[in-house]
C-alpha cells in the first residue's frame, strides 16, 4: 500500500480499491465480525459480485463462500477486491489439491496422545472475549522422538483439520456460548510457551514445519487470530524470534506479544484463571482427561450447543438469544408487587399504573411478531421440502415407468 493510502488508514479511513478506483470510507476498528456493519456488506457484496464474474462461489450451499469468509480475504489484502480475488481463488486451488474437505471428514490422528509427549498442544477453553484458545508448549518440543510417533506429512495435515474443527465447529460453538446478540466468534487467542527453546532448536526440519504451518495459516485461514503470547521467552529465543518475525506479515506481527517470565498478569487480563492450564498460572488441571493438553476443553464438547448446532438452529439463535419468552415475561410480571395489588392492571384515572401493563404488552407483541416470522421461515422451508419431495416421485414413477416398458420389450 502506498504512503498515502497507509495514512488513510491511520486517520481511521476504509480504502477498497477496485479496477484502479480507490472509494475511501469512515472505519470503526472492531475484531469482532459484525455482519450489520455497512462497510463490510459493500465490500463483500463487491468481492462476491466479482468472484461471479468468473463463475467463482455461485453455489449458495457452500460456505467456503459464505459472508464472514470472504470478509477475511478482505481484510488480509486491506479490503483490495482484487487482491481479495486473486488470494481467494488461489485459497480454492488449494483446498482442492491438498483435498482439505477429505481430510476434514475422514482424517484420523490416531497417533494424538503419542505426539503429545513430544510435541504438547491443544485448545483449552476460551478468553475472556469469548474466543477459543489454543496452547503450545514449544519448548517442550521433541523432534526426534515426534518423528518416530509421526511423519511431517501427517502433522501438516493434522493442523488442516484442526483448522477446519476450529471454523466448522469451535468458533460456532463459541459464538452460541457467547450468548450475544449478532456477535459472532471467529478469532482464536494463543498461548506459546517457549521455556528453554533457543537457535539449537530451529533445526532444518523445523524450520520446515514453522514455515508450512504459517504459509498454511497466512494464506488460507487469515486474519483468524485474535492475538498471540510468546510467554518464558529467554534471550536464546528472542534472537530466534527477530528471524522467524521477518516470515510474518505485518497484520499478523502486529497482534504477538513477546513476554518474559513475569506474563501471568497479562494473560489474565485475556484470559480467567479456570481457562488457564497451572503451567501457565492458571487454577485448570484437567486431570480427568489426564491433562490440559489432551482435554480439548471448551463449549465444542458441550451437548446441548452441539445439538443446535446440528439442527441448525444456531442461526435463529442468534437472532432471539436476548429475547424473553411469553412464559418469561408473564411470569415476571406475576413476580412484581404490584401485580398482586392489582396496580399492574392500572386503576381508573391513573395513567402512570398503566406503565408496567404497557410494557408486558409491547414484550408480549415483540414476541409474537419473532414467533411468527419463525412460523413464517418453517413454513417456506416445508413448501421447499414439499417440492423436493414431489420432484424425486415424478422422477420415481418416470424410472418405474421405463423399467416397465423395458420388460415388456424383453418380454415380447
Amino acid at each position: 500500500m502506498s504512503s498515502p493510502l497507509k495514512l488513510l488508514h491511520k486517520l481511521g479511513k476504509r480504502v477498497w480499491r477496485s479496477k484502479g478506483n480507490i472509494i475511501i470510507e469512515e472505519e470503526e476498528e472492531d475484531h469482532n465480525i459484525d455482519h450489520n456493519n455497512d462497510d463490510d456488506n459493500q465490500a463483500v457484496k463487491m468481492l462476491r459480485e466479482s468472484l461471479l464474474q468468473d463463475q467463482v462461489g455461485d453455489d449458495p450451499n457452500d460456505d467456503r463462500h459464505d459472508f464472514h469468509t470472504l470478509l477475511r480475504f478482505l481484510h488480509m489484502r486491506d479490503y483490495d477486491i482484487m487482491k481479495a480475488k486473486d488470494s481467494f481463488i488461489k485459497h480454492l486451488k488449494w483446498r482442492e489439491e491438498f483435498g482439505v474437505d477429505a481430510i476434514a471428514k475422514e482424517f484420523k490422528f490416531v497417533e494424538f496422545r503419542d505426539v503429545q509427549r513430544f510435541y504438547p498442544h491443544g485448545f483449552h477453553g476460551r478468553d475472556r472475549s469469548g474466543n477459543p484458545v489454543y496452547i503450545e508448549r514449544l519448548g517442550m518440543i521433541d523432534l526426534d522422538g515426534l518423528l518416530q510417533v509421526t511423519t511431517m506429512e501427517r502433522l501438516v495435515k493434522h493442523h488442516v483439520y484442526e483448522q477446519e474443527k476450529t471454523s466448522r465447529l469451535r468458533y460456532p460453538a463459541c459464538t452460541v456460548a457467547a450468548g450475544k446478540k449478532k456477535k459472532r466468534i471467529g478469532t482464536t487467542t494463543v498461548v506459546v510457551d517457549v521455556k528453554g527453546l533457543g537457535t539449537s532448536s530451529f533445526s532444518k526440519q523445523a524450520r520446515y514445519l514453522f514455515l508450512e504451518f504459517q504459509k498454511i495459516d497466512s494464506n488460507y485461514y487469515p486474519d483468524t487470530l485474535n492475538c498471540l503470547f510468546i510467554v518464558n521467552a529467554g534471550s536464546g529465543f528472542r534472537v530466534l524470534w527477530k528471524a522467524l518475525k521477518t516470515f510474518l506479515d505485518s497484520h499478523t506481527a502486529a497482534k504477538i506479544q513477546v513476554l518474559g517470565g513475569n506474563y501471568i498478569s497479562k494473560l489474565i487480563e485475556f484470559i480467567d484463571p479456570s481457562n488457564l492450564p497451572s503451567f501457565l498460572g492458571g487454577e485448570c488441571l484437567c486431570s480427568e482427561h489426564g491433562g490440559c493438553m489432551l482435554s480439548d476443553k471448551g463449549p465444542w464438547n458441550d451437548p446441548e450447543i452441539l445439538q443446535l448446532l446440528k439442527s441448525g438452529k444456531h442461526e435463529e439463535y442468534y437472532d432471539s438469544i436476548q429475547l424473553p419468552t411469553v412464559e418469561e415475561i408473564w411470569l415476571s410480571a406475576q413476580s412484581t408487587p404490584d401485580y398482586k395489588s392489582g396496580l399492574l392492571l392500572g386503576k381508573e384515572g391513573d395513567e402512570d399504573n398503566n406503565a408496567p401493563l404497557s410494557e408486558t404488552i409491547k414484550q408480549l407483541q415483540i414476541t409474537a411478531a419473532e414467533a411468527e416470522k419463525r412460523i413464517r421461515r418453517t413454513e417456506v422451508s416445508l413448501r421447499e421440502t414439499k417440492h423436493v419431495l414431489q420432484r424425486f416421485s415424478d422422477q420415481l414413477k418416470h424410472f418405474q415407468m421405463k423399467l416397465e416398458n423395458s420388460a415388456k420389450l424383453k418380454g415380447s
